[in-house]
């Protein structure tokens, strides 16, 4: 039977894989509305130069330039939520996916067993990814919607009269706002899916399975306080934990990672009666957490 160690060092490697994950899939979900945006951001300052001139606008060229800009926005923008939606979903089933394949193999080298029925299945509606992971996924379109209203409510007359030749940058690093908020619901969604997966493998161990926090090696002070707690399946972990609250505190209780956005914290499947050599595995991934050790 491997070591307490042994099982540590493994389940730390779990957030490398989500890490892998996350970034694949923001690539794939942004990078298009990226590309695009940077597109419609040179057209934008290419019309405003050929315009103007360096000096300023005739009303009837502003609003013409404004008029430009906005349907330079719009084409950016077209489909984009829906596209990234999509991307996010797949990178979310794919999570759920990993996080039961990371179950199984945890717990088969703490059992010496194989783990029954341990592929994730779906839950009501809300799929294999669980309800966390779907409501980031589904926040998608709206996401990007909004920020593309909130860049159109930047071209107005009056700020474009005030800001000159700056209203493009101004605008066009708004609109770039959807990539950032697109990126961080992926990571949450890619994360919770993940933590799915690891319940689901934990229900097919039966009722005395709980599920054990790993903290991502260099974890945020709040993160590194959940390392070595477990809740049963079902449970929730919960809020306000913090190694440093002056720094960071999250007041909610959660079902599991993340903690926050691009939290690559993790579950394992554990019960109280598996013991392995050396120290407990809820003792040992606490104080690694506290010293920042391996």
């Amino acid at each position: 039977m491997a070591t307490t160690k042994q099982i540590a060092d493994q389940a730390q490697q779990h957030p490398m894989a989500i890490r892998a994950l996350e970034n694949r899939a923001t690539q794939h979900a942004t990078q298009q509305l990226a590309e695009h945006l940077a597109a419609a951001h040179r057209d934008a300052n290419t019309h405003w130069a050929r315009v103007t001139h360096g000096q300023r606008p005739t009303a009837q060229a502003l609003e013409k330039l404004l008029a430009t800009i906005k349907r330079l926005l719009a084409a950016a923008f077209r489909g984009q939520g829906p596209r990234a939606q999509k991307a996010a979903a797949a990178a979310a089933h794919e999570g759920a996916l990993l996080g039961a394949a990371q179950a199984v193999a945890i717990t088969a080298a703490m059992t010496r067993q194989p783990t029954p029925g341990a592929r994730p299945q779906p839950a009501g509606s809300r799929g294999i990814t669980g309800p966390e992971s779907q409501a980031a996924v589904d926040s998608i379109p709206a996401v990007v919607e909004e920020e593309h209203r909130r860049a159109l409510a930047l071209l107005t007359t009056a700020t474009a009269t005030a800001l000159g030749g700056a209203v493009v940058a101004t605008v066009f690093n708004r609109a770039r706002r959807a990539v950032t908020r697109v990126a961080r619901a992926v990571s949450v969604g890619v994360t919770s899916a993940v933590a799915a997966g690891v319940a689901a493998v934990a229900r097919a161990l039966g009722p005395r399975a709980r599920l054990l926090w790993v903290a991502e090696p260099g974890a945020c002070p709040a993160c590194a306080a959940y390392a070595g707690q477990s809740i049963p399946i079902g449970g929730v972990f919960p809020g306000g934990l913090s190694l440093n609250a002056r720094q960071t505190v999250f007041p909610t209780a959660i079902p599991g990672p993340p903690r926050h956005p691009h939290c690559r914290c993790s579950l394992v499947p554990w019960r109280r009666e598996w013991h392995t050599g050396g120290t407990p595995l809820p003792e040992l991934l606490r104080a690694r957490a506290r010293t920042g050790g391996a």
